[in-house]
């Protein structure tokens, strides 16, 4: 028979071990969402560098040198119950792709480049949102790879 203080004694050594285990449940969340986003939604789509490709609004981005993929980092979390860890990509042009903007010369009346479309002269650029990262969460979370990811990081410190 369990008595009441060895009861709350497991309940604690319970809790105290499932604190441990919210950080790399987090973790590897975070790390499988990273490792997702950079090799399969970011290489849907491919074309050689510098050639012109048009990407309907909506659409991951489509591969061509690779630094958008290579530039998926995530950040680890810290110890809580409530752990988070976050996930980002670094390259400059990311958050142009995944919220769109309206771009705008910095310098001159025009924006101006050359790819194998053409030259191209524009007074502003309305570039429409190609999101990444929210897309490949989402998916992950429908298909159940994110939770497995999640319960993998966690099996060493079930009780």
């Amino acid at each position: 028979m369990v008595t009441p203080k060895e009861n709350l004694e497991y309940l604690i050594q319970v809790r105290n071990k499932a604190l441990q285990g919210a950080p790399p449940a987090a973790n590897a969340m975070a790390r499988y969402i990273a490792d997702r986003t950079s090799k399969r939604t970011l290489t849907r789509i491919s074309h050689p560098q510098g050639m012109w490709h048009r990407a309907k609004g909506g659409e991951p981005p489509a591969y061509a040198s690779g630094e958008l993929s290579r530039s998926m980092y995530w950040t680890p979390a810290h110890t809580g119950l409530r752990a988070t860890a976050f996930v980002g990509n670094s390259a400059e042009y990311s958050r142009i792709l995944e919220f769109g903007c309206v771009i705008v010369p910095t310098s001159g009346k025009f924006l101006h480049w050359t790819d194998t479309g053409g030259s191209w002269y524009h007074e502003f650029l309305v570039s429409p949102p190609h999101p990444f990262l929210g897309p490949t969460t989402e998916e992950a979370i429908r298909d159940g790879e994110l939770q497995e990811a999640a319960v993998e990081g966690f099996l060493p410190y079930d009780p």
